[in-house]
């Protein structure tokens, strides 16, 4: 687990401390992302494209980390 993760911290790049301030970061994003839409379901007139625009900023954000891109590259 330490070998693994020592290794995915120096493929992204970043320190311990960076990498968990970004991942609580996405994280948060997310929690509020599924709150949004779980209040868009029980109101569909509140925050109705919130969820999928929000999710597509994140995906653009994410497949320009140095690490993600050769994993989106590998897609191709």
């Amino acid at each position: 687990m330490f070998k693994k993760s020592k290794e995915h911290l120096r493929d992204t790049g970043w320190s311990y401390h960076q990498h968990l301030i970004h991942s609580f970061k996405q994280g948060n994003k997310l929690v509020v992302i599924a709150f949004k839409s779980y209040v868009h379901g029980i109101i569909p007139s509140v925050w109705i494209s919130d969820g999928p625009v929000s999710i597509m900023k994140m995906y653009r954000q994410i497949k320009k980390l140095q690490h993600h891109y050769r994993l989106f590259k590998k897609e191709k």
